[in-house]
């Protein structure tokens, strides 16, 4: 079994690491990494205090470098300071645009949606969900055409659980009581109602209306309605991916 390596960094390490963020996020920072294709995502507070890593998300990332799976970003190794694992290195290529951030015409728009779809039905295969499906954590390569999924270690792997939820997840999860592969369909399909019917900016609760009032999007074949009464109560849903059933 490969052991994940470990980073201890001094202290003149740390400050310019975290002095010079790439960016920040809602559990902590991503800053440059020891190389051209790396990343640190390092734990902190709001107030710039260190979030030691914890056992759920050290354990997940351990995991996954265990799996070396695809379509994934790869953890690397841990990285620590003062005795205390604070993030990990991970893959990162230069190339890689979070979905949001880009325009893509809709054929491509299209494929990749599909590309997304079965890597998360590939990683179902390895008892994972990953939970938040977004535009946020996905990545596209305009060179390769191709995927991955950010945001490793925040995902269900077994019994460890993901650790934060965003609102439409955290929605789901309090009507259904669980987080399993239905819930990544869930998710995915309004990231795709998002992408080709409305746009990035729109609320899932506008969308879960529409669905609601029966006002169905266009360019999806008949087969999709099923699926959209479905989703209006997330504990009925039929767990099927829509993108599926989209017309080009």
């Amino acid at each position: 079994m490969k052991r994940l390596p470990n980073l201890n960094l001094s202290e003149e390490e740390y400050l310019t690491l975290i002095n010079n963020p790439i960016t920040r996020g809602g559990e902590g920072i991503i800053c440059p990494g020891t190389r051209k294709d790396t990343l640190f995502k390092i734990f902190i507070d709001i107030y710039g205090n260190n979030n030691p890593l914890s056992d759920n998300k050290e354990r997940k990332i351990n995991l996954l470098f265990q799996l070396d799976l695809n379509d994934l970003v790869k953890p690397i190794r841990t990285i620590s300071y003062k005795g205390q694992i604070i993030g990990y290195e991970m893959s990162y290529d230069q190339l890689d645009i979070a979905l949001k951030k880009i325009v893509l015409p809709r054929k491509e728009l299209i494929k990749v949606l599909k590309q997304s779809r079965e890597t998360l039905i590939e990683l179902s295969k390895h008892d994972i969900t990953y939970g938040d499906v977004t535009e946020d954590n996905i990545l596209y390569n305009p060179k390769t055409k191709k995927i991955k999924f950010c945001d490793i270690d925040n995902i269900r792997i077994g019994t460890l659980p993901i650790d934060t939820k965003g609102f439409s997840l955290s929605k789901y999860y309090s009507l259904t009581g669980t987080i399993d592969e239905k819930a990544d369909a869930y998710m995915h399909n309004l990231l795709t109602l998002r992408s080709l019917s409305y746009n990035y900016h729109t609320y899932d609760t506008e969308i879960l209306l529409d669905l609601k009032r029966e006002q169905f999007p266009t360019r999806f074949k008949q087969q999709a309605r099923n699926t959209f009464r479905s989703m209006n109560d997330p504990k009925s849903f039929n767990g099927e991916y829509i993108i599926q059933y989209v017309k080009r």
